[in-house]
């Protein structure tokens, strides 16, 4: 079968050379293609033996300007990696990487400080050692947000919804709030003042829609420092937040819950008909 599908190329080849210069043509284009594609690509490094892996991070202290972290580090290249000492630089080929399942919410998206700030520590580790509970302390910068185009709209829908504790007395809630459009959101008003926010606001009620007749348990201001660094939710991007209600009010025949986004419609939000969550709990 390889022979005869060899003379049938050559016969083609022989016969036809408009179609091998059509092949040749074929070949530099998308030689040229993979090129241009290539030199497109952005200036990211390229491991040369200097590797770090950022892990266990966790929140010890939040602050409105700053976060107090704990985390492991571990050398996964082949070289030593030394950091943090006079007269040297850190080597520009260093690639940090980091474990962002368990990253805290507050930091996704803001990768780029944690890995900046690991660069001006001390650190020497050979390759394969681990440093364990590394106390770091993060300086809370703000990212340029990117203009808005004529077109471009924030949209800001609850993704998710659940019970984190229940007991007979009170509940301890958590949401997930993303931003679904293709503009970044501002979570926080032109003023100090709480009221300015974004807030999230659970009721009581018979269903699974917000009614008139539906009871607020309680609500919370989205705070800096605290569900966001810098009060900005780029597009694609979600910050997370929990709520603790009483269950005073909750009755039988309003035994389930119901999230309301921007209630008092402070912020920018294209569409509203996904700001609201339900969550059915048996009574």
């Amino acid at each position: 079968m390889y022979f005869s599908v060899r003379v049938v190329y050559l016969h083609l080849v022989f016969c036809c050379p408009q179609l091998m210069l059509l092949r040749i043509g074929s070949l530099l284009f998308f030689a040229l293609l993979l090129s241009s594609a290539a030199s497109a690509q952005p200036n990211v490094p390229v491991y040369s033996g200097y590797r770090i892996s950022l892990f266990d991070v966790s929140i010890k202290k939040q602050k409105s300007e700053s976060l107090s972290l704990k985390l492991s580090v571990a050398n996964t290249g082949r070289l030593p990696v030394a950091l943090g000492k006079k007269k040297e630089e850190t080597p520009e080929s260093l690639i940090v990487e980091l474990d962002t399942v368990k990253l805290p919410p507050v930091l996704r998206g803001r990768e780029q400080l944690l890995s900046d700030a690991i660069r001006q520590e001390k650190i020497d580790l050979l390759p394969g050692e681990i440093m364990r509970d590394l106390s770091l302390d993060l300086k809370i910068k703000s990212l340029d947000s990117p203009p808005d185009t004529p077109e471009g709209c924030p949209d800001l829908m609850l993704d998710t919804a659940y019970i984190v504790q229940y007991t007979d007395k009170a509940m301890s809630l958590r949401f997930v709030v993303r931003n679904v459009g293709n503009a970044t959101a501002q979570l926080l008003g032109a003023t100090d003042s709480l009221e300015d926010n974004l807030a999230i606001n659970v009721y009581f009620t018979s269903g699974t829609k917000l009614t008139r007749g539906s009871i607020l348990a309680d609500g919370v201001f989205v705070q800096k420092g605290r569900e966001t660094l810098d009060g900005m939710l780029l597009p694609g991007h979600f910050l997370q937040g929990d709520i603790e209600i009483s269950l005073s009010k909750r009755t039988a025949f309003m035994p389930n819950l119901v999230f309301e986004l921007d209630p008092f419609h402070t912020v920018r939000d294209c569409s509203r008909a996904n700001n609201t969550k339900a969550v059915v709990v048996e009574f």
